[in-house]
């Protein structure tokens, strides 16, 4: 796969504001985006990329860009057409770009989600607004 998502589920924790953070990064093309294990708001970014992926199904014509949100990181994918996904960034300075099929990175997003909800059912955070948005795209 040219664009993966990894999260481990182990490193998450929530702030007293109710944010649940948690090591969330992408691989594009083998490389580490913003870097392996970036800590971030786990839930909140992966609910970001299921918006994204969701409205590129929709229109493949369009270009979207998804934040992270702990420091000036963000990924841009684009439909290709054909249920095609690019996926690019800025990595040390050099721009990696990456496909995907659009209905794997889909469904590869939608078991990740369901996983990191479940998590954080389990540990008494299922009320918090980011893990039901997560619950109802999983």
């Amino acid at each position: 796969m040219g664009f993966e998502v990894h999260c481990d589920v182990d490193s998450l924790d929530q702030a007293r504001s109710g944010a649940i953070w948690g090591d969330i990064w992408v691989r594009i093309s083998g490389y580490a985006f913003p870097e392996s294990h970036w800590n971030d708001m786990a839930v909140a970014l992966l609910v970001e990329l299921l918006d994204a992926v969701d409205s590129l199904a929709q229109d493949a014509e369009r270009r979207i860009r998804v934040r992270f949100f702990d420091g000036p990181f963000h990924i841009d994918l684009a439909g290709l057409g054909g249920g095609v996904l690019h996926a690019s960034a800025s990595i040390d300075g050099t721009e990696r770009q990456g496909t995907v099929d659009l209905g794997e990175l889909r469904q590869s997003l939608k078991r990740l989600g369901a996983e990191l909800a479940a998590t954080c059912v389990e540990r008494g955070w299922g009320e918090e607004m980011d893990v039901r948005r997560l619950q109802a795209k999983s």
